[in-house]
C-alpha cells in the first residue's frame, strides 16, 4: 500500500451572521491570484482556485467515512499550500502539520488536504499574557484541500488534528483576510468562536510584489529587510491600506480547561460574518 501526494481544498456551507465584505480574486496563469479593486465574486480564492484546477485535474475517490488524518512534513504540505494558499507561502516557525488521505481502488492513498500550525507572532510580544494563552496558544496558519475532496474533509482534518496537537496546546486560533475573501466558514463549521477584529478598526498594509503577487508584512521585511511603507514602495512593490484581519479561536483539554480559556475571550465573541456582494471595501 503506498501514499502518494496530490493538492487538497474544500467547500462547507456558511453559518449565519454579521455581514463581512469580500473582495473579489481573479486566478492568474499560474494557479496563483491577482487582486482586484473592484468587487465581482463572493467566492474566496481558493475556492476560485479550486474551479479552474476541476477543469484540467484528474478526480480522484474522496470516502470520508475511511479518509485518516495523520502528520505530515511540511515538504509534503507546501505543496498544497503554495498551490492553493492566499500568500502562496508556508508560515514562518512551524511546529506541525497535517493531512487528511483518500483511499483509492488501487489500496493507493492520496493527500486530499492539509493543514499548518505554527507559534502564535504574537506570543513572543506579551500579547497573550493578559489572557492566560502564553505557552498555550498556537495559531493554525495555513490550510487547503484539493478539487476533488470530499466536502466534509477540512472540517474532518482541522477537528481530529487539533487532538493530535502536543498536550500544552489548549487554545488554537486563526485569522481570515477579507482581501482573500474569507470569512471563515470553515471555522464556523468547526464551531470555533469568532472575536472579528482585536485591534479595534485600524487598516494594515496590504503588500504586492513586482509578481503580482501577496506578501504578508512580515513576509516583506524578511525579503526587503524594512517595514517602511515609502521604502517597499521605493523597491516597485504595491503597498495599499486593507482592514485588518480577522479571528477565531477554538479550545481543547478538559471541560474546565475549554470553560477557563474561553472566558478570557467572552467578552469579546461575535456572532459569525456572512458574505455581502456588490460593496467595496474602503480604500
Amino acid at each position: 500500500m503506498s501514499i502518494s501526494s496530490i493538492l487538497f481544498e474544500e467547500t462547507p456551507e456558511c453559518v449565519d451572521s454579521t455581514t463581512v465584505v469580500c473582495p473579489s480574486l481573479n486566478p492568474s496563469e499560474d494557479g496563483g491570484s491577482n487582486p482586484t479593486s473592484t468587487l465581482q465574486s463572493n467566492k474566496s480564492h481558493q475556492r476560485l482556485i479550486r474551479e479552474k484546477l476541476a477543469e484540467s485535474e484528474p478526480i480522484y475517490a474522496a470516502d470520508i467515512e475511511t479518509a485518516i488524518v495523520k502528520e505530515i512534513s511540511a515538504a509534503d504540505a507546501r505543496v498544497l499550500i503554495e498551490k492553493y494558499e492566499w500568500l502562496g507561502t508556508m508560515s514562518a516557525c512551524i511546529i506541525k502539520c497535517f493531512g487528511i488521505y483518500f483511499l483509492q481502488p488501487n489500496e493507493n492513498w492520496v493527500l486530499g488536504g492539509t493543514v499548518v500550525y505554527s507559534n502564535e507572532y504574537g506570543e513572543n510580544l506579551g500579547i497573550w499574557d493578559s489572557y492566560n494563552y502564553t505557552g498555550k496558544i498556537i495559531c493554525l496558519s495555513r490550510g487547503a484541500c484539493v478539487h476533488w475532496a470530499h466536502p466534509h474533509s477540512a472540517s474532518k482534518l482541522i477537528r481530529v488534528s487539533m487532538r493530535m496537537l502536543p498536550d500544552r496546546y489548549k487554545v488554537i486560533t486563526c485569522t481570515v483576510d477579507a482581501q482573500a475573501g474569507e470569512v471563515g466558514t470553515i471555522y464556523q463549521a468547526c464551531g470555533f468562536e469568532y472575536v472579528g477584529r482585536m485591534k479595534g478598526n485600524g487598516d494594515r498594509a496590504s503588500i504586492i510584489g513586482g509578481d503580482g503577487k501577496q506578501k504578508s508584512e512580515r513576509q516583506a521585511y524578511r525579503e526587503y529587510g524594512t517595514r517602511s511603507i515609502k521604502k517597499l514602495r521605493e523597491l516597485g512593490l504595491t503597498v495599499n491600506s486593507v482592514p485588518r484581519k480577522a479571528r477565531y479561536f477554538s479550545f481543547t483539554g478538559t471541560k474546565k480547561e475549554k470553560r477557563e480559556n474561553r472566558k478570557a475571550i467572552e467578552h469579546l465573541i461575535k456572532p459569525y460574518p456572512k458574505r455581502v456582494l456588490d460593496i467595496s471595501l474602503p480604500a
